[in-house]
């Protein structure tokens, strides 16, 4: 069984009706560092699992990168505002090491929905998983202090912190590299 099937029966335990499915819905690929999986101003129809490497989803605003997400394995990375509602996204996807991933199609998974209740469901729980780990990063940003966040970084991904550039922590973590600096030295 793949890592991803492993991973989504953890979530629901599939059939092999449903598991035959999706593994016609998935590729998995080596893909180099730095390549870029969505760029802003396309339509995203995919997802990623990734079972090795790590990713970063950000966006630009004045003439600035922004990071809005990190993605490391065992996680989902993708352009939501596009997948769900087929508008061109405002997102990016870059790739920060080489990585293998998972690619699943969600037009294929999409229209299976209705015949296959337990991949309905399955997505259900993806999104919920989705919406509550971007409920706890906007509260992170709103109630936290620099310091604070740095703190939760360090205690919820800590293997970040070793692999992603600083510069991309700083964004994400909506400091500037000077700040995350102070902030690191005190650890």
């Amino acid at each position: 069984m793949s890592v991803f099937l492993e991973f989504l029966n953890q979530l629901v335990p599939l059939d092999e009706r449903t598991s035959i499915l999706v593994q016609s819905a998935v590729s998995k690929r080596l893909i180099k560092k730095k390549t870029i999986l969505q760029r802003e101003g396309s339509v995203c129809r995919k997802f990623y699992f990734i079972e090795k490497g790590c990713a970063r989803v950000y966006y630009h605003k004045d003439d600035k990168e922004i990071t809005g997400w990190f993605g490391l394995e065992g996680m989902i990375v993708s352009c939501i505002d596009s997948l769900f509602t087929a508008d061109k996204t405002i997102y990016n996807i870059e790739l920060l090491e080489d990585s293998v991933l998972h690619t699943v199609q969600y037009d294929i998974i999409e229209q299976s929905f209705l015949d296959y209740p337990l991949l309905e469901r399955l997505g259900r729980l993806l999104v919920t998983q989705n919406y509550l780990l971007l409920d706890q990063r906007m509260k992170m940003i709103i109630f936290h202090s620099a310091e604070e966040r740095y703190q939760l970084l360090l205690r919820q991904e800590p293997r970040a912190l070793q692999r992603i550039p600083l510069s991309y922590i700083a964004s994400y973590l909506n400091v500037t590299q000077e700040t995350l600096s102070r902030i690191r030295a005190k650890y």
